[in-house]
Protein backbone atom coordinates (compact mmCIF):
# COMPACT_ATOMS: atom_id res chain seq x y z
CA UNK A 1 0.00 0.00 0.00
CA UNK A 2 1.15 3.39 -1.21
CA UNK A 3 0.79 6.77 1.26
CA UNK A 4 -1.60 7.78 -1.28
CA UNK A 5 -3.93 4.71 -1.41
CA UNK A 6 -4.07 5.24 2.78
CA UNK A 7 -4.84 8.90 2.26
CA UNK A 8 -7.35 8.19 0.10
CA UNK A 9 -8.96 5.30 1.97
CA UNK A 10 -8.62 7.94 4.75
CA UNK A 11 -10.56 10.74 3.00
CA UNK A 12 -13.24 7.93 1.98
CA UNK A 13 -13.97 6.33 5.90
CA UNK A 14 -13.91 10.04 6.88
CA UNK A 15 -16.50 11.02 4.14
CA UNK A 16 -18.68 7.86 5.14
CA UNK A 17 -18.71 8.30 8.74
CA UNK A 18 -17.90 11.82 10.15
CA UNK A 19 -18.71 14.16 7.25
CA UNK A 20 -22.94 12.87 7.80
CA UNK A 21 -22.91 12.83 11.12
CA UNK A 22 -21.64 16.66 11.27
CA UNK A 23 -23.74 17.62 8.16
CA UNK A 24 -27.27 16.22 10.54
CA UNK A 25 -26.19 17.97 13.88
CA UNK A 26 -25.53 21.65 11.92
CA UNK A 27 -28.79 21.05 10.09
CA UNK A 28 -30.70 20.66 12.82
CA UNK A 29 -29.32 23.28 15.01
CA UNK A 30 -29.85 25.95 11.90
CA UNK A 31 -33.42 24.14 11.85
CA UNK A 32 -33.95 24.54 15.65
CA UNK A 33 -32.24 28.12 16.02
CA UNK A 34 -35.51 30.12 16.68
CA UNK A 35 -36.59 27.24 19.46
CA UNK A 36 -37.92 28.48 22.57
CA UNK A 37 -38.06 25.79 24.47
CA UNK A 38 -37.74 21.60 23.08
CA UNK A 39 -39.69 18.94 24.74
CA UNK A 40 -39.43 15.37 24.27
CA UNK A 41 -42.37 13.10 24.33
CA UNK A 42 -42.50 9.37 25.88
CA UNK A 43 -45.34 7.44 27.16
CA UNK A 44 -45.65 8.47 31.13
CA UNK A 45 -44.38 5.01 32.35
CA UNK A 46 -41.06 5.68 29.95
CA UNK A 47 -40.45 9.19 31.26
CA UNK A 48 -43.64 11.83 30.47
CA UNK A 49 -42.83 15.18 28.54
CA UNK A 50 -39.29 16.65 29.73
CA UNK A 51 -39.02 19.12 30.77
CA UNK A 52 -42.58 18.89 32.36
CA UNK A 53 -42.65 22.62 32.76
CA UNK A 54 -41.59 25.87 30.25
CA UNK A 55 -41.44 29.51 30.30
CA UNK A 56 -42.33 31.88 28.22
CA UNK A 57 -42.91 35.96 27.73
CA UNK A 58 -45.89 37.19 27.31
CA UNK A 59 -46.42 39.02 23.95
CA UNK A 60 -43.30 37.70 22.64
CA UNK A 61 -43.51 35.17 19.58
CA UNK A 62 -42.93 31.36 20.86
CA UNK A 63 -42.13 28.10 19.20
CA UNK A 64 -41.72 24.73 21.42
CA UNK A 65 -40.30 21.84 19.57
CA UNK A 66 -41.95 18.89 20.60
CA UNK A 67 -40.26 15.49 19.32
CA UNK A 68 -42.01 12.31 19.98
CA UNK A 69 -39.07 9.77 20.69
CA UNK A 70 -41.41 6.91 21.81
CA UNK A 71 -43.07 3.90 19.93
CA UNK A 72 -46.59 5.32 20.09
CA UNK A 73 -48.02 8.48 18.89
CA UNK A 74 -48.67 11.18 21.04
CA UNK A 75 -50.64 15.24 20.26
CA UNK A 76 -49.48 18.20 21.89
CA UNK A 77 -51.91 21.39 23.11
CA UNK A 78 -53.10 23.65 24.82
CA UNK A 79 -56.62 25.04 24.55
CA UNK A 80 -56.22 28.08 26.81
CA UNK A 81 -53.05 28.99 24.89
CA UNK A 82 -54.86 28.36 21.72
CA UNK A 83 -52.49 25.59 20.13
CA UNK A 84 -53.03 21.79 19.13
CA UNK A 85 -50.03 20.16 17.38
CA UNK A 86 -52.45 17.41 15.89
CA UNK A 87 -50.48 13.58 16.41
CA UNK A 88 -46.65 13.67 16.55
CA UNK A 89 -46.01 9.76 15.11
CA UNK A 90 -42.91 7.64 16.79
CA UNK A 91 -39.61 9.56 15.44
CA UNK A 92 -40.84 12.60 14.54
CA UNK A 93 -41.06 16.67 16.04
CA UNK A 94 -43.17 19.15 15.31
CA UNK A 95 -43.21 22.85 16.31
CA UNK A 96 -45.81 25.01 17.65
CA UNK A 97 -45.86 28.76 17.00
CA UNK A 98 -47.99 30.91 19.46
CA UNK A 99 -47.97 34.27 21.35
CA UNK A 100 -49.38 34.27 24.85
CA UNK A 101 -51.16 37.64 25.56
CA UNK A 102 -51.16 37.67 29.46
CA UNK A 103 -48.67 36.05 32.12
CA UNK A 104 -50.31 32.83 33.55
CA UNK A 105 -49.79 28.98 34.51
CA UNK A 106 -51.40 27.38 31.74
CA UNK A 107 -51.72 23.07 31.58
CA UNK A 108 -50.59 21.01 28.25
CA UNK A 109 -51.06 17.68 27.57
CA UNK A 110 -51.04 14.67 25.40
CA UNK A 111 -54.05 14.39 23.21
CA UNK A 112 -53.34 11.02 21.94
CA UNK A 113 -54.29 8.07 23.56
CA UNK A 114 -50.57 6.16 24.47
CA UNK A 115 -50.95 4.22 27.59
CA UNK A 116 -52.35 3.18 30.43
CA UNK A 117 -51.22 6.14 32.46
CA UNK A 118 -52.28 9.01 28.97
CA UNK A 119 -53.97 11.14 31.58
CA UNK A 120 -50.82 11.86 33.61
CA UNK A 121 -48.86 13.03 30.14
CA UNK A 122 -49.62 16.76 31.14
CA UNK A 123 -47.00 19.71 32.06
CA UNK A 124 -47.45 23.69 32.23
CA UNK A 125 -46.17 26.62 30.37
CA UNK A 126 -45.56 29.36 32.88
CA UNK A 127 -46.27 32.86 30.97
CA UNK A 128 -44.29 35.69 32.53
CA UNK A 129 -44.59 39.59 31.65
CA UNK A 130 -42.20 41.54 29.47
CA UNK A 131 -39.42 43.16 31.70
CA UNK A 132 -39.06 46.43 30.29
Amino acid sequence: MTARNVLFGTIIIFGCTVLPVALMLGYDAYHSRDITAKIVARAPERGNFTPREITVTAGEKARIQVRNIDTVTHGFASPKLGFDAGTINAGHAVVVEFTPEKPGTYDFYCTTWCSEFHIQMRGKIIVVAKTQ
